[in-house]
Protein backbone atom coordinates (compact mmCIF):
# COMPACT_ATOMS: atom_id res chain seq x y z
CA UNK A 1 0.00 0.00 0.00
CA UNK A 2 1.32 3.55 -0.88
CA UNK A 3 2.74 5.54 1.83
CA UNK A 4 0.89 8.79 2.73
CA UNK A 5 1.56 12.27 2.12
CA UNK A 6 2.89 13.78 5.97
CA UNK A 7 3.18 17.16 7.19
CA UNK A 8 7.14 17.71 7.97
CA UNK A 9 8.06 19.35 10.86
CA UNK A 10 9.70 22.87 10.34
CA UNK A 11 11.08 25.72 12.14
CA UNK A 12 7.35 27.21 12.69
CA UNK A 13 4.90 24.48 12.99
CA UNK A 14 4.33 21.83 9.80
CA UNK A 15 4.66 22.21 6.18
CA UNK A 16 2.64 19.77 3.70
CA UNK A 17 4.51 18.96 0.40
CA UNK A 18 3.31 21.19 -2.64
CA UNK A 19 4.90 18.65 -4.90
CA UNK A 20 4.42 20.73 -8.31
CA UNK A 21 6.75 22.79 -10.95
CA UNK A 22 5.32 25.78 -12.58
CA UNK A 23 5.91 28.45 -15.17
CA UNK A 24 3.71 31.97 -14.70
CA UNK A 25 4.22 34.14 -17.83
CA UNK A 26 3.26 37.78 -17.40
CA UNK A 27 2.71 37.42 -13.52
CA UNK A 28 0.02 39.96 -11.66
CA UNK A 29 1.25 42.92 -10.63
CA UNK A 30 -0.38 45.54 -8.36
CA UNK A 31 1.34 48.56 -8.27
CA UNK A 32 4.68 49.67 -9.76
CA UNK A 33 8.01 47.46 -9.99
CA UNK A 34 10.68 50.17 -9.47
CA UNK A 35 13.68 50.05 -12.09
CA UNK A 36 16.19 48.64 -9.84
CA UNK A 37 14.60 45.34 -10.10
CA UNK A 38 15.84 44.54 -13.46
CA UNK A 39 17.01 40.90 -12.10
CA UNK A 40 16.31 37.56 -11.11
CA UNK A 41 15.33 36.79 -7.69
CA UNK A 42 16.24 33.03 -6.99
CA UNK A 43 15.19 30.96 -3.82
CA UNK A 44 15.80 27.90 -2.82
CA UNK A 45 13.58 25.72 -0.14
CA UNK A 46 12.22 21.94 0.36
CA UNK A 47 9.57 20.30 -0.66
CA UNK A 48 8.53 16.12 -0.65
CA UNK A 49 8.36 14.80 -4.21
CA UNK A 50 7.82 11.61 -2.68
CA UNK A 51 6.03 10.95 0.92
CA UNK A 52 8.86 10.78 3.95
CA UNK A 53 8.97 8.95 7.20
CA UNK A 54 6.49 10.00 10.38
CA UNK A 55 8.21 12.48 12.09
CA UNK A 56 10.17 13.87 9.34
CA UNK A 57 11.79 17.68 9.58
CA UNK A 58 11.81 20.03 6.53
CA UNK A 59 15.41 19.91 6.00
CA UNK A 60 15.10 16.09 4.36
CA UNK A 61 12.53 17.60 1.78
CA UNK A 62 13.64 17.62 -1.85
CA UNK A 63 15.01 20.58 -3.32
CA UNK A 64 12.70 23.53 -4.81
CA UNK A 65 14.32 25.94 -6.45
CA UNK A 66 12.38 29.13 -7.83
CA UNK A 67 12.86 32.59 -9.53
CA UNK A 68 11.01 35.51 -9.98
CA UNK A 69 12.24 37.02 -13.51
CA UNK A 70 11.99 40.89 -13.80
CA UNK A 71 12.41 42.95 -16.70
CA UNK A 72 10.61 46.10 -17.63
CA UNK A 73 8.35 45.81 -15.39
CA UNK A 74 7.06 42.50 -16.36
CA UNK A 75 7.34 39.20 -14.18
CA UNK A 76 7.67 35.73 -15.46
CA UNK A 77 7.98 32.68 -12.07
CA UNK A 78 9.54 29.22 -12.50
CA UNK A 79 10.01 26.85 -10.07
CA UNK A 80 11.59 23.22 -10.68
CA UNK A 81 12.91 20.20 -8.31
CA UNK A 82 16.66 20.07 -8.26
CA UNK A 83 16.98 16.85 -10.28
CA UNK A 84 20.00 15.16 -7.82
CA UNK A 85 20.87 11.68 -7.52
CA UNK A 86 17.89 11.30 -4.83
CA UNK A 87 15.52 12.68 -6.31
CA UNK A 88 15.97 10.98 -9.75
CA UNK A 89 16.42 7.31 -7.87
CA UNK A 90 13.26 8.04 -6.51
CA UNK A 91 11.26 9.46 -9.54
CA UNK A 92 12.32 6.23 -10.98
CA UNK A 93 11.17 3.81 -8.25
CA UNK A 94 8.27 5.79 -7.72
CA UNK A 95 8.53 5.71 -4.15
CA UNK A 96 10.60 7.09 -0.87
CA UNK A 97 13.98 5.51 -1.35
CA UNK A 98 15.19 7.42 1.22
CA UNK A 99 14.98 7.42 5.47
CA UNK A 100 16.03 10.00 7.91
CA UNK A 101 17.81 13.43 7.61
CA UNK A 102 21.20 12.14 7.02
CA UNK A 103 20.93 9.00 8.07
CA UNK A 104 21.95 6.60 5.24
CA UNK A 105 21.30 3.58 7.60
CA UNK A 106 17.66 4.16 6.94
CA UNK A 107 17.52 3.80 3.70
CA UNK A 108 16.02 1.76 0.71
CA UNK A 109 18.83 -0.42 -0.68
CA UNK A 110 17.73 0.71 -3.73
CA UNK A 111 19.85 4.34 -2.70
CA UNK A 112 23.50 2.42 -1.67
CA UNK A 113 25.94 3.96 -3.11
CA UNK A 114 24.00 6.93 -4.46
CA UNK A 115 24.75 10.70 -3.18
CA UNK A 116 21.78 10.17 -1.17
CA UNK A 117 22.56 13.42 1.56
CA UNK A 118 22.53 16.05 -1.24
CA UNK A 119 19.07 17.22 -2.15
CA UNK A 120 20.11 21.59 -2.83
CA UNK A 121 17.22 22.55 -0.92
CA UNK A 122 18.62 25.42 1.38
CA UNK A 123 20.31 28.37 -0.45
CA UNK A 124 20.25 29.96 -3.84
CA UNK A 125 23.96 31.74 -4.63
CA UNK A 126 25.44 33.31 -7.87
CA UNK A 127 28.95 33.03 -8.04
CA UNK A 128 31.54 33.75 -11.39
CA UNK A 129 27.88 33.96 -13.41
CA UNK A 130 26.82 30.26 -12.62
CA UNK A 131 24.33 29.65 -10.13
CA UNK A 132 24.17 26.91 -7.95
CA UNK A 133 21.62 25.23 -5.25
CA UNK A 134 23.14 24.84 -2.12
CA UNK A 135 23.08 22.14 0.27
CA UNK A 136 25.40 22.46 3.64
CA UNK A 137 26.37 18.65 4.11
CA UNK A 138 27.19 17.94 -0.08
CA UNK A 139 29.16 19.89 -3.32
CA UNK A 140 27.14 22.43 -4.75
CA UNK A 141 24.52 21.38 -7.99
CA UNK A 142 24.37 23.99 -10.92
CA UNK A 143 21.29 25.40 -12.57
CA UNK A 144 20.34 27.05 -15.69
CA UNK A 145 19.83 30.55 -14.33
CA UNK A 146 17.07 31.12 -16.83
CA UNK A 147 15.19 27.81 -16.75
CA UNK A 148 16.53 26.52 -13.61
CA UNK A 149 17.12 23.32 -15.15
CA UNK A 150 19.74 20.77 -12.80
CA UNK A 151 23.14 21.19 -14.86
CA UNK A 152 24.88 18.18 -12.55
CA UNK A 153 27.53 18.70 -9.84
CA UNK A 154 29.32 22.41 -9.50
CA UNK A 155 32.13 22.28 -12.38
CA UNK A 156 35.14 22.47 -9.84
CA UNK A 157 33.72 19.27 -8.13
CA UNK A 158 36.60 17.06 -9.19
CA UNK A 159 39.20 19.61 -7.88
CA UNK A 160 37.84 19.34 -4.22
CA UNK A 161 38.93 17.79 -1.22
CA UNK A 162 36.09 18.11 0.76
CA UNK A 163 32.90 16.16 0.16
CA UNK A 164 30.90 19.06 1.90
CA UNK A 165 30.66 22.76 1.67
CA UNK A 166 28.42 25.07 3.65
CA UNK A 167 24.92 27.04 2.17
CA UNK A 168 25.83 29.63 3.99
CA UNK A 169 28.67 31.12 1.82
CA UNK A 170 30.70 34.02 1.94
CA UNK A 171 31.66 36.15 -0.82
CA UNK A 172 34.39 39.06 -0.17
CA UNK A 173 32.76 42.45 -1.89
CA UNK A 174 36.51 43.97 -2.46
CA UNK A 175 37.96 40.98 -4.03
CA UNK A 176 35.49 38.59 -4.95
CA UNK A 177 36.34 35.79 -3.24
CA UNK A 178 34.28 32.86 -2.25
CA UNK A 179 34.47 31.73 0.95
CA UNK A 180 33.48 28.23 2.21
CA UNK A 181 33.76 25.64 4.67
CA UNK A 182 32.59 21.82 4.80
CA UNK A 183 31.44 20.77 8.04
CA UNK A 184 32.25 16.74 8.31
CA UNK A 185 34.35 17.18 5.35
CA UNK A 186 35.26 13.73 4.86
CA UNK A 187 31.74 12.34 6.44
CA UNK A 188 33.66 10.20 9.12
CA UNK A 189 31.86 12.23 11.46
CA UNK A 190 35.34 12.69 13.37
CA UNK A 191 34.89 16.59 14.12
CA UNK A 192 36.81 16.92 10.80
CA UNK A 193 36.23 20.84 8.95
CA UNK A 194 37.55 22.07 5.41
CA UNK A 195 37.71 25.44 4.55
CA UNK A 196 37.86 26.32 0.77
CA UNK A 197 38.19 28.97 -0.96
CA UNK A 198 37.81 30.44 -4.88
CA UNK A 199 38.58 33.70 -6.47
CA UNK A 200 36.52 35.81 -8.35
CA UNK A 201 36.13 34.13 -11.26
CA UNK A 202 35.75 30.43 -9.59
CA UNK A 203 39.26 29.20 -10.16
CA UNK A 204 39.75 27.05 -6.50
CA UNK A 205 42.60 29.14 -4.62
CA UNK A 206 42.55 27.17 -0.95
CA UNK A 207 42.26 24.50 0.59
CA UNK A 208 43.01 23.79 4.25
CA UNK A 209 41.52 21.12 6.84
CA UNK A 210 41.31 22.04 10.97
CA UNK A 211 39.82 20.16 13.89
CA UNK A 212 36.37 21.10 14.72
CA UNK A 213 35.86 20.75 19.21
CA UNK A 214 33.50 18.23 19.14
CA UNK A 215 31.03 16.80 16.39
CA UNK A 216 28.32 19.36 16.55
CA UNK A 217 26.65 21.67 13.92
CA UNK A 218 27.96 24.41 11.98
CA UNK A 219 25.29 26.16 9.73
CA UNK A 220 26.83 29.20 9.01
CA UNK A 221 30.00 31.37 9.63
CA UNK A 222 30.77 34.90 9.96
CA UNK A 223 33.96 37.11 8.23
CA UNK A 224 35.78 40.04 8.17
CA UNK A 225 37.82 41.58 6.23
CA UNK A 226 40.67 40.41 8.87
CA UNK A 227 39.35 37.22 10.59
CA UNK A 228 37.00 34.12 9.65
CA UNK A 229 34.69 33.16 12.63
CA UNK A 230 34.18 29.12 12.67
CA UNK A 231 31.26 28.18 15.38
CA UNK A 232 30.68 24.81 16.18
CA UNK A 233 26.69 24.04 18.21
CA UNK A 234 26.09 21.61 20.52
CA UNK A 235 23.85 19.55 18.15
CA UNK A 236 26.22 16.62 17.91
CA UNK A 237 26.41 13.75 16.02
CA UNK A 238 26.34 10.33 16.98
CA UNK A 239 27.67 6.95 14.80
CA UNK A 240 26.13 4.69 16.96
CA UNK A 241 22.98 6.16 17.46
CA UNK A 242 22.22 6.90 13.73
CA UNK A 243 23.44 3.17 13.55
CA UNK A 244 20.39 1.98 15.53
CA UNK A 245 18.27 4.03 13.45
CA UNK A 246 18.10 7.45 15.48
CA UNK A 247 18.65 11.18 14.53
CA UNK A 248 21.65 12.53 12.74
CA UNK A 249 21.96 15.52 15.32
CA UNK A 250 20.76 15.19 19.04
CA UNK A 251 21.09 18.46 21.55
CA UNK A 252 23.85 18.06 24.10
CA UNK A 253 22.99 20.50 27.16
CA UNK A 254 26.77 19.45 28.65
CA UNK A 255 28.27 21.45 25.99
CA UNK A 256 28.76 25.33 24.89
CA UNK A 257 28.91 26.83 21.41
CA UNK A 258 32.18 27.60 20.40
CA UNK A 259 33.53 30.26 18.00
CA UNK A 260 36.13 29.78 16.76
CA UNK A 261 38.59 33.22 14.90
CA UNK A 262 41.23 32.49 12.47
CA UNK A 263 43.47 35.24 10.97
CA UNK A 264 42.65 35.64 7.69
CA UNK A 265 46.46 36.31 6.48
CA UNK A 266 47.05 32.65 8.92
CA UNK A 267 46.29 29.13 8.20
CA UNK A 268 43.43 26.77 10.55
CA UNK A 269 46.36 26.03 13.20
CA UNK A 270 46.14 29.59 14.18
CA UNK A 271 42.27 29.59 15.16
CA UNK A 272 41.35 29.92 18.73
CA UNK A 273 38.76 28.62 20.08
CA UNK A 274 36.35 30.25 22.40
CA UNK A 275 33.14 28.95 24.63
CA UNK A 276 30.01 31.19 24.20
CA UNK A 277 27.36 30.07 26.48
CA UNK A 278 24.02 30.54 25.66
CA UNK A 279 24.43 32.13 22.23
CA UNK A 280 23.10 29.16 19.71
CA UNK A 281 23.91 31.40 16.23
CA UNK A 282 22.40 29.83 13.30
CA UNK A 283 22.28 33.03 11.11
CA UNK A 284 24.66 35.83 11.04
CA UNK A 285 24.01 38.89 9.91
CA UNK A 286 27.58 41.06 9.38
CA UNK A 287 31.16 41.16 11.22
CA UNK A 288 33.61 43.14 11.48
CA UNK A 289 37.03 44.03 12.65
CA UNK A 290 38.90 46.52 14.75
CA UNK A 291 42.72 45.63 15.60
CA UNK A 292 42.18 42.92 17.88
CA UNK A 293 38.70 43.40 18.29
CA UNK A 294 35.87 41.32 16.51
CA UNK A 295 32.77 41.70 16.47
CA UNK A 296 29.86 39.47 14.77
CA UNK A 297 26.16 39.76 14.54
CA UNK A 298 23.76 37.13 14.80
CA UNK A 299 20.54 35.87 15.95
CA UNK A 300 21.51 33.95 19.70
CA UNK A 301 19.08 31.44 20.83
CA UNK A 302 19.67 30.50 24.73
CA UNK A 303 19.01 26.75 23.79
CA UNK A 304 18.42 24.41 20.80
CA UNK A 305 16.99 26.14 17.89
CA UNK A 306 16.25 23.37 15.70
CA UNK A 307 14.16 22.02 18.47
CA UNK A 308 12.47 19.30 15.87
CA UNK A 309 15.72 17.13 17.50
CA UNK A 310 15.52 15.46 20.75
CA UNK A 311 17.85 15.89 23.08
CA UNK A 312 20.81 12.88 23.73
CA UNK A 313 18.61 10.81 26.00
CA UNK A 314 15.82 11.37 23.54
CA UNK A 315 13.75 14.32 25.29
CA UNK A 316 12.12 17.08 23.58
CA UNK A 317 13.84 20.80 24.25
CA UNK A 318 11.98 23.93 24.20
CA UNK A 319 11.65 26.07 20.92
CA UNK A 320 14.44 28.49 21.54
CA UNK A 321 14.22 29.71 18.44
CA UNK A 322 11.45 31.83 19.69
CA UNK A 323 13.87 33.92 22.00
CA UNK A 324 16.32 34.37 19.26
CA UNK A 325 17.48 37.68 19.82
CA UNK A 326 19.87 39.94 17.25
CA UNK A 327 23.20 39.88 19.72
CA UNK A 328 26.64 41.26 18.96
CA UNK A 329 29.56 39.37 20.08
CA UNK A 330 32.70 40.99 20.82
CA UNK A 331 36.26 39.08 21.29
CA UNK A 332 38.86 41.03 22.21
CA UNK A 333 41.89 38.47 20.94
CA UNK A 334 43.87 40.59 23.11
CA UNK A 335 42.12 39.17 26.19
CA UNK A 336 44.29 35.84 27.87
CA UNK A 337 41.16 34.86 29.20
CA UNK A 338 39.51 34.47 25.84
CA UNK A 339 36.20 35.82 27.26
CA UNK A 340 32.96 37.00 24.92
CA UNK A 341 30.66 39.64 26.08
CA UNK A 342 27.10 40.08 24.14
CA UNK A 343 25.43 43.20 23.83
CA UNK A 344 21.66 42.51 22.54
CA UNK A 345 19.45 44.43 19.88
CA UNK A 346 16.62 45.23 22.10
CA UNK A 347 12.98 43.91 20.94
CA UNK A 348 15.04 42.34 17.87
CA UNK A 349 13.67 38.95 17.76
CA UNK A 350 13.04 36.78 14.94
CA UNK A 351 15.69 34.56 12.12
CA UNK A 352 16.71 35.45 8.50
CA UNK A 353 19.17 38.35 9.34
CA UNK A 354 19.98 40.36 5.75
CA UNK A 355 21.97 43.20 5.27
CA UNK A 356 23.17 45.17 2.61
CA UNK A 357 25.88 43.22 1.27
CA UNK A 358 27.84 46.09 -0.03
CA UNK A 359 28.61 46.58 3.48
CA UNK A 360 29.68 42.88 4.16
CA UNK A 361 32.53 41.94 6.19
CA UNK A 362 32.91 45.75 7.40
CA UNK A 363 31.44 48.14 9.79
CA UNK A 364 27.51 48.69 8.80
CA UNK A 365 24.68 50.52 10.11
CA UNK A 366 21.27 48.65 8.99
CA UNK A 367 19.72 45.55 8.91
CA UNK A 368 16.81 43.61 8.27
CA UNK A 369 15.20 40.06 9.86
CA UNK A 370 11.55 37.96 9.81
CA UNK A 371 10.25 38.72 12.72
CA UNK A 372 7.07 36.25 13.77
CA UNK A 373 4.58 38.78 12.43
CA UNK A 374 6.59 40.28 9.41
CA UNK A 375 9.24 41.97 8.22
CA UNK A 376 11.63 44.03 10.65
CA UNK A 377 14.38 46.82 9.65
CA UNK A 378 17.39 47.39 12.35
CA UNK A 379 19.59 50.82 12.67
CA UNK A 380 22.60 49.85 14.62
CA UNK A 381 23.83 53.47 14.99
CA UNK A 382 20.40 54.83 16.57
CA UNK A 383 19.08 51.19 18.32
CA UNK A 384 15.83 51.84 15.65
CA UNK A 385 13.49 48.84 15.25
CA UNK A 386 10.90 48.97 13.11
CA UNK A 387 8.09 46.32 11.95
CA UNK A 388 6.36 46.22 8.83
CA UNK A 389 3.47 44.28 10.17
CA UNK A 390 2.16 41.30 8.26
CA UNK A 391 -0.08 38.80 10.29
CA UNK A 392 -2.18 42.09 12.28
CA UNK A 393 -3.79 43.39 9.10
CA UNK A 394 -6.95 42.29 7.19
CA UNK A 395 -5.08 40.06 4.65
CA UNK A 396 -2.85 38.18 6.90
CA UNK A 397 0.78 37.19 5.46
CA UNK A 398 3.99 35.23 6.52
CA UNK A 399 6.79 36.45 5.36
CA UNK A 400 9.86 34.72 3.94
CA UNK A 401 13.39 35.49 4.17
CA UNK A 402 13.86 39.16 3.10
CA UNK A 403 16.23 40.34 0.33
CA UNK A 404 17.64 44.00 0.19
CA UNK A 405 18.41 45.18 -3.58
CA UNK A 406 20.33 48.41 -3.80
CA UNK A 407 17.98 51.59 -5.37
CA UNK A 408 21.64 52.23 -7.91
CA UNK A 409 24.72 50.16 -7.98
CA UNK A 410 26.23 53.60 -6.10
CA UNK A 411 23.36 54.32 -3.50
CA UNK A 412 24.05 55.03 0.39
CA UNK A 413 23.77 51.91 2.37
CA UNK A 414 20.22 50.99 3.05
CA UNK A 415 18.71 52.68 0.16
CA UNK A 416 17.08 50.64 -1.98
CA UNK A 417 13.93 47.70 -1.80
CA UNK A 418 13.47 44.36 0.03
CA UNK A 419 12.12 41.64 -1.59
CA UNK A 420 10.18 38.66 -0.01
CA UNK A 421 8.29 35.75 -0.66
CA UNK A 422 4.73 36.44 1.41
CA UNK A 423 2.42 33.73 1.91
CA UNK A 424 -1.11 34.80 2.28
CA UNK A 425 -3.05 32.48 4.90
CA UNK A 426 -6.95 33.37 3.60
CA UNK A 427 -6.38 33.66 -0.33
CA UNK A 428 -3.78 30.15 0.24
CA UNK A 429 -1.47 32.05 -2.73
CA UNK A 430 1.87 33.99 -2.75
CA UNK A 431 3.01 36.97 -3.71
CA UNK A 432 6.68 38.98 -3.85
CA UNK A 433 6.56 41.80 -1.61
CA UNK A 434 8.40 45.08 -2.68
CA UNK A 435 9.06 47.10 -0.23
CA UNK A 436 10.98 50.80 -0.35
CA UNK A 437 13.30 51.30 2.85
CA UNK A 438 12.61 54.90 2.25
CA UNK A 439 9.27 54.51 3.30
CA UNK A 440 9.71 51.02 5.27
CA UNK A 441 6.20 51.00 7.08
CA UNK A 442 4.53 51.95 4.40
CA UNK A 443 2.52 50.02 1.73
CA UNK A 444 4.51 47.79 -0.38
CA UNK A 445 5.76 49.81 -4.02
CA UNK A 446 4.87 46.55 -5.70
CA UNK A 447 2.81 43.07 -5.24
CA UNK A 448 3.68 39.87 -7.64
CA UNK A 449 0.82 37.61 -7.37
CA UNK A 450 1.11 34.19 -8.24
CA UNK A 451 -2.23 32.19 -8.56
CA UNK A 452 -0.96 29.49 -5.73
CA UNK A 453 0.86 28.99 -2.64
CA UNK A 454 4.52 28.50 -2.46
CA UNK A 455 6.80 26.29 0.21
CA UNK A 456 8.79 27.81 2.41
CA UNK A 457 12.42 28.58 0.65
CA UNK A 458 15.58 28.80 3.03
CA UNK A 459 17.59 31.40 1.44
CA UNK A 460 17.99 33.53 -2.08
CA UNK A 461 19.35 35.89 -3.78
CA UNK A 462 18.79 38.33 -6.28
CA UNK A 463 21.10 38.71 -8.89
CA UNK A 464 21.09 42.07 -11.22
CA UNK A 465 20.73 40.75 -14.62
CA UNK A 466 19.08 42.90 -17.55
CA UNK A 467 16.55 40.61 -19.56
CA UNK A 468 16.09 38.08 -17.41
CA UNK A 469 12.90 36.61 -18.27
CA UNK A 470 12.01 33.07 -19.21
CA UNK A 471 12.42 31.54 -22.87
CA UNK A 472 9.24 31.45 -24.37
Amino acid sequence: MPEPFIQALSFYGTQKPFRFEADVYDCEVLGELPAALEGSYYRCGADDAYPTLPGDIILNGDGMASVFHLSGGKVDFRCRYVKTERYLAERKARRRLAGKYRNGYTDAPELAGLDRDNTGNTSAFWHHGRLYALREDSIPMELDPATLETRGYAEFKPRLKTRTMTAHPKIDPVTGEWWSYGQFCHKEYRNEMALTVFDRQGNLVRQEELVMPYPGVCHDFAMTREHVIFTVMPLTVDLARMKSGGDFYAWDPSLHPMYGVMPRSGTTKDIRWHAVPGAMIAHFMNAWSEGDKVFVDGFAAPGNSFAFFNDVNGNPTPNAVADSKLTRLHFDLSRADGKVTLQGFDKAIGEMPKMDERRGLQTYRYGWHKTFDGIAMVDWQTGEHRVHQLLKTDNPGMSQEAVFVPRAPDSPEGDGYLVSVVNRVKENLAELYVLDTKDFLGAPVARVRLPFNLPMSFHGCFVARPGAQLPR
